[in-house]
C-alpha cells in the first residue's frame, strides 16, 4: 500500500515537472513577451519641469535634464507635438524662458519667441533668442554684436579729471559725460560683450545691448531693431538710449 502510494506521487510530480517545462517554452509565452516589449516603447516620455506656457496652453517650453544651475536640454510643446532642443537656461525661476506670439512680418502666420537666459550675475547677463514657425522650423536670428560694432564709432577725449564720450550712429551723436573718479579702472574701448537682453516691442523683436566702458559704467543702450527678411532676421536698425533698460 505504501509502495503504490509512493509511486503515485512520483509520477504526479513528474507530470508536473514536465507541465512546467512546456510552459516555459511554449508559444504563448514569447507573444506575451512581444506585446510587453511593444507597450515599453510606446510609451511617451513626460519631461521633467514645466518652465513656461502661454496662456492657452498651446505653447510650452520644458527643462528635461538639469546639470549644475543650468537645464542643458529643452523641450518645446507645440499643440501636443513636442521637439527637443540643444538650448540651455539657468535653473532660477526668476529667469525661465519667456513665450511671445506674434506675426513678425504681417504675413497672417505668427512667429512663436522664446527667449532664454543662459548666464545672469553682476555686470552680466547673457540671454538668447529662437524664433521658431509652428512646424518646429528655427529662423535664423542675425548676432546684434556684430553689427553694433561695424555699425557705430566710439570717441573719447580726456581733459583734466573728465571723460567726453562721442557716440556716432546713423548720421546722430551722443555724448556723454563722466568723472576720473567714477572709476579706478577704464576699458580701453567700450564693449557691448557682456550684456544682452532681447524682447518685444512695437510687435518687434529687439535686442537690448548696454555699451559698457567700465565694471559699473555705460554709454547708454544700443538698441537694435529686427526684420524678417528672406526667411531670417535681419538687424536693421540702431538707436541709442540714456534712459535706462526699457525691456
Amino acid at each position: 500500500m505504501k509502495k503504490s502510494i509512493i509511486v503515485t506521487m512520483l509520477g504526479t510530480m513528474l507530470l508536473y515537472g514536465c507541465g512546467v517545462n512546456n510552459l516555459s517554452s511554449s508559444p504563448a509565452a514569447k507573444v506575451d513577451e512581444k506585446t510587453s516589449e511593444s507597450v515599453s516603447t510606446s510609451v511617451k516620455f513626460i519631461p521633467n519641469t514645466l518652465l513656461s506656457e502661454t496662456s492657452d496652453k498651446k505653447i510650452a517650453v520644458y527643462g528635461i535634464q538639469e546639470k549644475g544651475d543650468l537645464f542643458s536640454s529643452l523641450d518645446v510643446a507645440i499643440k501636443g507635438e513636442t521637439k527637443t532642443f540643444d538650448w540651455s537656461n539657468v535653473t532660477n525661476p526668476s529667469f525661465y524662458p519667456q513665450i511671445s506670439v506674434i506675426d513678425l512680418n504681417e504675413d497672417g502666420e505668427d512667429e512663436i519667441i522664446i527667449i532664454l537666459t543662459k548666464g545672469t550675475g553682476t555686470g552680466i547677463h547673457n540671454s538668447e533668442v529662437h524664433v521658431l514657425k509652428r512646424d518646429f522650423t528655427e529662423i535664423l536670428v542675425m548676432d546684434p554684436k556684430e553689427f553694433i560694432q561695424t555699425n557705430f564709432k566710439v570717441s573719447l577725449k580726456t581733459d583734466k579729471d573728465v571723460r567726453q564720450y562721442t557716440i556716432s550712429v546713423d548720421g546722430q551723436k551722443y555724448s556723454f559725460e563722466f568723472s576720473e573718479m567714477d572709476s579706478s579702472e577704464w576699458f580701453k574701448q567700450p564693449t557691448v560683450q557682456n550684456i544682452i537682453r532681447y524682447g518685444i516691442k512695437d510687435n518687434e523683436l529687439i535686442a537690448e545691448l548696454p555699451i559698457q566702458i567700465s565694471a559699473g559704467n555705460y554709454l547708454g543702450d544700443a538698441i537694435v531693431r529686427y526684420s524678417l527678411v528672406n526667411g531670417k532676421l535681419e538687424t536693421s536698425k540702431i538707436q541709442i538710449s540714456k534712459e535706462g533698460s526699457s525691456l
